[in-house]
């Protein structure tokens, strides 16, 4: 009998796991179901140009300061590693959920790697189900509790995950951030956490406040916040983080935002500062004529790249979780589970992941290089936008205005 009753809420954990990081209706803590009947490619809309394409000059943005250890840099420099070690270290909100920070670092983080493991944010049931030799690991060049580069302080990125995720599901893109000078923090949103999916709580916190009262804890933090220059506060999300970015954005002056496979969310205008707009060309979870509308919408200046080939989870780490590039898919069949995955778990679990999309290694340092670029001109680094409207990889279209 316990059996029986196993079986279908690993189903349903499964479901969640694999349903990854999808928008949402306005705070950024519930994700609509997808659509299963649309899909929109690159060429469906006409509201994209080539990268190489004529666009509307951003004026310049004046920085409150400087960061001299940053240097005038090119478009490809920006899709490489920058010129600094990476630390990582966490923290802990008041209601528990904890906080990841990305950030510059000292010698000492120089030849050091950091491990997160996707079972870890799943379910009891389902981390019981998984054979202890499955790789679900990411790893980057990065040193735990590495002491902070002492050239700071540095401008700060807040970062939102979606439905369904967790803080470390875009560590390689906090990761390259952090190594161009910029401090990344992400919390985890118990509101639409992986371990939570099936219960859907009432009450606690909702994903915006997590993403504020984060703001309050990294920068007042007696080791982090004398590393971090508080009047140069950027956001970012995924998906449904896209929501909680605009949620965010509309409680204070920020210096920009880039949301990611996302789009607008109820009737408020979007907010009057810079944004930066991505999505993936073959989305089905959310599509990118969405996130296109919320481009359009925004107040200049405003950027919008699709990148060719591309779907949902491009912009985080979940299609490239352990050797050979496994998808969530791949570990849940290694668990035994395969026979009960249906199509649209599959579908839900590998877009982005799976051809025809290419490989999201292949993709990231496009992603990179306009997310850095981007920052360091809204952070007042760059005079001029670097990176914005020509690409490091093939097969993306951009707008600007």
């Amino acid at each position: 009998m316990r059996r029986t009753l196993l079986i279908p809420l690993v189903l349903l954990t499964v479901f969640a796991l694999l349903a990854g990081s999808c928008g949402d209706d306005g705070d950024g803590d519930s994700a609509p179901e997808p659509d299963d009947t649309t899909s929109t490619s690159a060429d469906d809309s006409d509201t994209t140009t080539t990268a190489d394409a004529t666009t509307t000059e951003a004026p310049p943005i004046t920085a409150t300061t400087t960061t001299e250890a940053l240097p005038t840099v090119t478009a490809a420099d920006l899709a490489e590693i920058g010129p600094y070690p990476v630390g990582v270290t966490s923290r802990e909100l008041p209601t528990g959920n904890l906080v990841e920070i990305w950030y510059p670092a000292g010698p000492d983080a120089e030849g050091q790697t950091d491990t997160y493991a996707v079972r870890d944010f799943t379910p009891e049931v389902m981390r019981a189900l998984v054979p202890a030799d499955i790789d679900d690991q990411v790893t980057v060049a990065a040193g735990r509790d590495a002491s902070t580069a002492e050239d700071g302080p540095f401008p700060l990125v807040m970062f939102s995950h979606g439905s369904t995720s967790f803080r470390f599901q875009s560590t390689n893109l906090a990761h390259h951030l952090a190594s161009w000078g910029l401090v990344v923090a992400s919390a985890d949103h118990p509101s639409r956490s992986l371990a939570n999916f099936l219960e859907r709580p009432e009450g606690g916190p909702s994903s915006a406040d997590d993403v504020l009262a984060a703001l309050e804890l990294v920068t007042t933090d007696p080791e982090l916040g004398p590393a971090i220059d508080a009047d140069r506060v950027g956001l970012s999300g995924h998906s449904a983080g896209g929501g909680t970015t605009l949620a965010v954005a509309a409680t204070g002056d920020f210096a920009g935002y880039v949301s990611y496979a996302s789009g607008a969310f109820g009737d408020e205008p979007l907010p009057d500062m810079p944004s930066m707009f991505m999505a993936g060309a073959i989305d089905t979870i959310v599509e990118p004529s969405r996130t296109i509308d919320a481009f359009d919408e925004a107040p200049a200046p405003s950027w919008y790249l699709e990148f060719a080939d591309s779907g949902h989870l491009a912009f985080s780490d979940l299609c490239a979780v352990g050797t050979g590039d496994a998808t969530l898919i791949g570990l849940a069949e290694a668990a035994g589970l395969g026979d009960f995955l249906d199509d649209n778990i599959r579908r839900l679990g590998t877009d982005g992941c799976e051809e025809p999309n290419r490989p999201v290694t292949e993709i990231w340092p496009g992603v990179h290089q306009a997310t850095t670029g981007f920052f360091r001109y809204v952070f007042g680094i760059d005079a001029e936008p670097v990176g914005l409207d020509a690409s490091a990889v093939e097969g993306v279209t951009a707008d600007s205005k």
